[in-house]
Protein backbone atom coordinates (compact mmCIF):
# COMPACT_ATOMS: atom_id res chain seq x y z
CA UNK A 1 0.00 0.00 0.00
CA UNK A 2 0.94 3.67 -0.48
CA UNK A 3 3.02 2.90 -3.57
CA UNK A 4 1.61 6.12 -5.06
CA UNK A 5 1.58 8.28 -1.94
CA UNK A 6 1.80 11.95 -2.88
CA UNK A 7 1.31 11.31 -6.60
CA UNK A 8 -1.17 13.29 -8.67
CA UNK A 9 -2.82 11.23 -11.39
CA UNK A 10 -5.16 11.95 -14.29
CA UNK A 11 -7.00 8.92 -15.65
CA UNK A 12 -9.11 9.39 -18.78
CA UNK A 13 -12.13 7.21 -19.42
CA UNK A 14 -12.26 6.63 -15.67
CA UNK A 15 -16.02 6.46 -15.21
CA UNK A 16 -16.28 2.76 -16.07
CA UNK A 17 -14.39 -0.45 -16.71
CA UNK A 18 -10.61 -0.55 -16.61
CA UNK A 19 -10.30 3.20 -16.10
CA UNK A 20 -12.54 3.16 -13.05
CA UNK A 21 -10.62 0.20 -11.63
CA UNK A 22 -7.29 1.97 -12.11
CA UNK A 23 -8.61 5.18 -10.55
CA UNK A 24 -9.87 3.32 -7.49
CA UNK A 25 -6.64 1.34 -7.10
CA UNK A 26 -4.47 4.43 -7.47
CA UNK A 27 -6.47 6.16 -4.75
CA UNK A 28 -6.04 3.13 -2.49
CA UNK A 29 -2.29 3.44 -3.06
CA UNK A 30 -2.32 7.05 -1.90
CA UNK A 31 -2.61 9.01 -5.15
CA UNK A 32 -4.88 12.00 -5.60
CA UNK A 33 -6.91 11.17 -8.69
CA UNK A 34 -8.59 13.26 -11.37
CA UNK A 35 -11.42 11.13 -12.77
CA UNK A 36 -11.69 12.04 -16.44
CA UNK A 37 -14.74 11.37 -18.60
CA UNK A 38 -17.50 12.83 -20.77
CA UNK A 39 -20.58 11.91 -18.73
CA UNK A 40 -20.97 14.13 -15.67
CA UNK A 41 -23.23 11.71 -13.82
CA UNK A 42 -20.85 8.77 -14.25
CA UNK A 43 -17.73 10.80 -13.51
CA UNK A 44 -19.28 12.25 -10.35
CA UNK A 45 -20.40 8.78 -9.27
CA UNK A 46 -16.92 7.30 -9.69
CA UNK A 47 -15.26 10.15 -7.81
CA UNK A 48 -17.87 9.81 -5.07
CA UNK A 49 -17.25 6.07 -4.71
CA UNK A 50 -13.52 6.64 -4.36
CA UNK A 51 -14.01 9.36 -1.77
CA UNK A 52 -16.47 7.15 0.06
CA UNK A 53 -13.75 4.51 0.36
CA UNK A 54 -11.38 7.04 1.89
CA UNK A 55 -9.54 8.09 -1.29
CA UNK A 56 -8.95 11.49 -2.85
CA UNK A 57 -10.71 11.98 -6.17
CA UNK A 58 -12.07 14.84 -8.23
CA UNK A 59 -14.30 14.73 -11.33
CA UNK A 60 -12.91 16.30 -14.51
CA UNK A 61 -15.10 16.52 -17.58
CA UNK A 62 -13.78 16.47 -21.12
CA UNK A 63 -13.89 14.86 -24.54
CA UNK A 64 -10.38 13.71 -25.39
CA UNK A 65 -11.11 13.64 -29.13
CA UNK A 66 -11.61 17.43 -29.19
CA UNK A 67 -8.45 19.53 -28.88
CA UNK A 68 -9.86 22.33 -26.74
CA UNK A 69 -11.82 19.96 -24.55
CA UNK A 70 -8.76 17.74 -24.03
CA UNK A 71 -6.64 20.76 -23.14
CA UNK A 72 -9.28 21.97 -20.68
CA UNK A 73 -9.48 18.51 -19.13
CA UNK A 74 -5.73 18.37 -18.55
CA UNK A 75 -5.55 21.93 -17.23
CA UNK A 76 -8.47 21.36 -14.87
CA UNK A 77 -6.86 18.20 -13.51
CA UNK A 78 -3.50 19.92 -13.03
CA UNK A 79 -5.07 22.93 -11.34
CA UNK A 80 -7.24 20.83 -9.04
CA UNK A 81 -4.43 18.46 -8.06
CA UNK A 82 -1.69 21.09 -7.94
CA UNK A 83 0.19 19.50 -10.82
CA UNK A 84 0.50 16.12 -12.51
CA UNK A 85 2.86 13.20 -11.94
CA UNK A 86 0.93 10.41 -13.71
CA UNK A 87 -1.27 10.31 -16.80
CA UNK A 88 -3.23 7.21 -17.79
CA UNK A 89 -4.61 7.37 -21.32
CA UNK A 90 -7.46 4.91 -21.00
CA UNK A 91 -10.38 6.51 -22.86
CA UNK A 92 -11.33 4.46 -25.88
CA UNK A 93 -14.23 3.07 -27.89
CA UNK A 94 -14.88 0.01 -30.02
CA UNK A 95 -17.85 0.29 -32.33
CA UNK A 96 -17.04 -2.38 -34.88
CA UNK A 97 -19.40 -3.38 -37.67
CA UNK A 98 -17.43 -6.66 -37.88
CA UNK A 99 -16.98 -6.37 -41.63
CA UNK A 100 -13.92 -6.70 -43.90
CA UNK A 101 -11.75 -3.61 -44.27
CA UNK A 102 -13.09 -2.68 -47.72
CA UNK A 103 -16.62 -2.50 -46.28
CA UNK A 104 -15.73 -0.32 -43.28
CA UNK A 105 -17.68 2.96 -43.07
CA UNK A 106 -15.26 5.87 -43.30
CA UNK A 107 -17.12 7.92 -40.69
CA UNK A 108 -16.95 5.05 -38.17
CA UNK A 109 -13.22 4.62 -38.84
CA UNK A 110 -12.71 8.34 -38.19
CA UNK A 111 -14.79 8.22 -35.01
CA UNK A 112 -12.73 5.39 -33.53
CA UNK A 113 -9.45 7.02 -34.49
CA UNK A 114 -10.55 10.33 -32.99
CA UNK A 115 -11.06 8.82 -29.56
CA UNK A 116 -8.53 5.99 -29.50
CA UNK A 117 -5.55 7.73 -31.12
CA UNK A 118 -6.16 11.46 -31.41
CA UNK A 119 -7.36 11.46 -27.79
CA UNK A 120 -4.19 9.99 -26.24
CA UNK A 121 -2.08 12.24 -28.48
CA UNK A 122 -3.91 15.37 -27.34
CA UNK A 123 -3.92 14.45 -23.65
CA UNK A 124 -0.22 13.61 -23.80
CA UNK A 125 0.61 16.80 -25.68
CA UNK A 126 -1.07 18.98 -23.09
CA UNK A 127 0.07 16.95 -20.08
CA UNK A 128 3.78 16.70 -20.88
CA UNK A 129 4.58 20.29 -19.81
CA UNK A 130 3.08 19.56 -16.39
CA UNK A 131 5.21 16.44 -15.95
CA UNK A 132 8.27 18.39 -17.04
CA UNK A 133 7.54 20.99 -14.38
CA UNK A 134 7.14 18.19 -11.83
CA UNK A 135 10.63 16.93 -12.66
CA UNK A 136 9.40 13.70 -14.26
CA UNK A 137 6.55 11.26 -14.05
CA UNK A 138 4.82 8.42 -15.81
CA UNK A 139 2.52 7.90 -18.77
CA UNK A 140 0.53 4.72 -19.06
CA UNK A 141 -1.51 4.01 -22.17
CA UNK A 142 -4.18 1.31 -22.16
CA UNK A 143 -3.74 -0.33 -25.54
CA UNK A 144 -5.00 -3.83 -26.36
CA UNK A 145 -3.82 -7.26 -27.38
CA UNK A 146 -5.44 -6.21 -30.67
CA UNK A 147 -2.41 -3.96 -31.22
CA UNK A 148 -0.31 -7.04 -31.96
CA UNK A 149 -2.96 -9.53 -33.15
CA UNK A 150 -5.75 -9.28 -35.70
CA UNK A 151 -9.42 -9.45 -34.77
CA UNK A 152 -10.91 -9.96 -38.19
CA UNK A 153 -13.65 -7.43 -38.88
CA UNK A 154 -12.39 -4.90 -36.30
CA UNK A 155 -9.72 -3.11 -38.32
CA UNK A 156 -10.16 0.43 -36.98
CA UNK A 157 -9.85 -0.64 -33.34
CA UNK A 158 -6.81 -2.83 -34.06
CA UNK A 159 -5.06 -0.10 -36.05
CA UNK A 160 -5.81 2.56 -33.44
CA UNK A 161 -4.33 0.46 -30.65
CA UNK A 162 -1.20 -0.39 -32.64
CA UNK A 163 -0.70 3.34 -33.17
CA UNK A 164 -1.10 3.99 -29.43
CA UNK A 165 1.85 1.68 -28.84
CA UNK A 166 3.98 3.83 -31.14
CA UNK A 167 2.76 7.01 -29.46
CA UNK A 168 3.93 5.60 -26.16
CA UNK A 169 7.29 4.64 -27.67
CA UNK A 170 7.83 8.19 -28.93
CA UNK A 171 7.12 9.65 -25.51
CA UNK A 172 9.44 7.12 -23.88
CA UNK A 173 12.36 7.97 -26.18
CA UNK A 174 11.87 11.71 -26.43
CA UNK A 175 11.34 12.36 -22.72
CA UNK A 176 13.55 9.76 -21.07
CA UNK A 177 16.19 12.44 -20.35
CA UNK A 178 13.49 14.33 -18.45
CA UNK A 179 12.74 11.32 -16.21
CA UNK A 180 9.36 10.65 -17.83
CA UNK A 181 8.53 7.01 -18.48
CA UNK A 182 5.91 5.82 -20.95
CA UNK A 183 4.54 2.29 -21.27
CA UNK A 184 1.46 0.52 -22.55
CA UNK A 185 -0.60 -2.28 -21.14
CA UNK A 186 -2.20 -4.50 -23.76
CA UNK A 187 -5.14 -6.27 -22.11
CA UNK A 188 -6.75 -9.33 -23.55
CA UNK A 189 -10.40 -9.96 -22.77
CA UNK A 190 -11.26 -8.24 -19.48
CA UNK A 191 -14.58 -8.69 -17.69
CA UNK A 192 -16.08 -5.19 -17.99
CA UNK A 193 -19.35 -3.64 -19.12
CA UNK A 194 -18.10 -3.82 -22.73
CA UNK A 195 -17.51 -7.55 -22.34
CA UNK A 196 -21.08 -7.97 -21.08
CA UNK A 197 -22.47 -6.05 -24.07
CA UNK A 198 -20.49 -8.18 -26.52
CA UNK A 199 -21.81 -11.35 -24.91
CA UNK A 200 -25.37 -10.12 -25.26
CA UNK A 201 -25.02 -9.03 -28.89
CA UNK A 202 -22.88 -11.99 -30.02
CA UNK A 203 -23.79 -15.21 -28.16
CA UNK A 204 -20.75 -17.03 -29.58
CA UNK A 205 -18.32 -14.31 -28.47
CA UNK A 206 -17.56 -15.60 -24.99
CA UNK A 207 -17.02 -19.18 -26.11
CA UNK A 208 -14.80 -18.32 -29.05
CA UNK A 209 -12.74 -15.50 -27.55
CA UNK A 210 -12.35 -16.78 -24.00
CA UNK A 211 -11.37 -20.10 -25.52
CA UNK A 212 -8.33 -18.46 -27.11
CA UNK A 213 -6.93 -17.47 -23.71
CA UNK A 214 -4.72 -20.31 -22.38
CA UNK A 215 -5.51 -19.28 -18.81
CA UNK A 216 -9.12 -20.28 -19.55
CA UNK A 217 -10.95 -17.18 -18.34
CA UNK A 218 -11.23 -13.46 -18.97
CA UNK A 219 -9.06 -11.18 -16.89
CA UNK A 220 -10.46 -8.81 -14.32
CA UNK A 221 -10.06 -5.10 -13.83
CA UNK A 222 -8.13 -5.53 -10.59
CA UNK A 223 -5.40 -7.48 -12.39
CA UNK A 224 -4.91 -4.67 -14.88
CA UNK A 225 -4.93 -2.08 -12.10
CA UNK A 226 -2.20 -3.91 -10.18
CA UNK A 227 0.07 -3.80 -13.23
CA UNK A 228 -0.76 -0.12 -13.68
CA UNK A 229 0.38 0.64 -10.13
CA UNK A 230 3.79 -0.89 -10.77
CA UNK A 231 4.32 0.97 -14.04
CA UNK A 232 3.34 4.33 -12.53
CA UNK A 233 4.92 4.00 -9.10
CA UNK A 234 8.47 4.91 -10.04
CA UNK A 235 9.69 1.62 -8.58
CA UNK A 236 10.91 0.46 -12.00
CA UNK A 237 12.40 3.58 -13.61
CA UNK A 238 14.39 1.57 -16.17
CA UNK A 239 11.10 0.14 -17.49
CA UNK A 240 10.04 2.49 -20.27
CA UNK A 241 9.01 2.08 -23.88
CA UNK A 242 7.50 -1.31 -23.06
CA UNK A 243 4.28 -2.69 -24.57
CA UNK A 244 3.22 -5.30 -22.05
CA UNK A 245 0.64 -7.99 -22.76
CA UNK A 246 -1.74 -8.71 -19.90
CA UNK A 247 -3.84 -11.27 -21.70
CA UNK A 248 -3.71 -14.68 -20.05
CA UNK A 249 -1.35 -15.88 -22.78
CA UNK A 250 -3.68 -14.93 -25.67
CA UNK A 251 -1.00 -13.26 -27.78
CA UNK A 252 1.40 -16.19 -27.41
CA UNK A 253 -0.84 -18.88 -28.88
Amino acid sequence: MNALAGKRALITGASSGIGRGIAARFAQEGAAVAVGGRDRTRVDATAGLIRGAGGTAFPCLGDVSDAESARSLVEAAAETLGGLDIVVNNAGIDASDWVPLHEWPVDLFDQIMATNLRGPFLVSKYAIPHLLRAGGGAFLHISSVCAITVWSGDCAYDISKAAVNMLSDHIAVEYAPSRITSNTLMPGLIATEMFDMLKESMPEFEREVVGRHPIGRPGNVEEVAEAAVLLCSGRAPFLTGANISIDGGYSRV
